[in-house]
């Protein structure tokens, strides 16, 4: 079980580092279309009417692969002021059952992204950018591609933990918390 984990998390390694670029590209694509909108509308008074959607696709891809990427490093927001005062198997305990509620919420977010996408989103397109893209790309896909991904670490957590194992550092050299 321990190789089966070990390659397991050098695999969320991987994943983690995809994701990372993809969040690092969207800052990147928010950072110029805002720069370029602020130069044609002020410089040119010639407002680019595309830039405001693809920054704003952007965002969202990049706030749901953010936390994605968040989640494999082990550095969301805390409070561990309760916990601390629990003792060690207490702390396991917790921490498994946190494991498996967010697992569970992991799975109730892709399906229903999944669902919101072939109610809602299946025939609608992009309205300003130059092509013609279908929307669920920008809204149901980013949070099925996060929740699944987080879904991933998630289960190599609970099995680290159902083994008795600390979650084992990946292989990009995240710091863990």
């Amino acid at each position: 079980m321990t190789a089966f984990l070990d390659r397991y998390a050098r695999l969320l390694g991987l994943i983690a580092r995809g994701e990372l670029l993809l969040a690092q590209g969207c800052l990147a694509t928010i950072v110029l279309c805002i720069f370029a909108q602020v130069i044609t509308r002020y410089g040119f008074d010639r407002p680019l009417a595309w830039v405001e959607e693809l920054a704003t696709y952007a965002f969202i891809w990049g706030t749901f692969v953010g936390a994605s990427v968040a989640l494999k490093r082990g550095v969301h927001l805390k409070v561990e002021t309760v916990l601390a005062r629990v003792p060690p198997r207490g702390r396991a305990a917790i921490h498994f059952a946190t494991l498996l509620a967010m697992g569970i919420l992991c799975l109730l977010l892709a399906a229903n992204g999944v669902k919101a996408m072939r109610l809602f989103e299946w025939r609608q397109r992009t309205i300003a950018l130059p092509v013609e893209l279908p929307r669920y790309l920008f809204f149901s896909g980013p949070l099925i591609v996060a929740s699944v991904s987080m879904l991933l670490t998630i289960i190599h957590d609970l099995l680290a933990a159902a083994t008795g194992r600390p979650a084992a550092p990946p292989a990009d050299g995240r710091p863990t918390a």
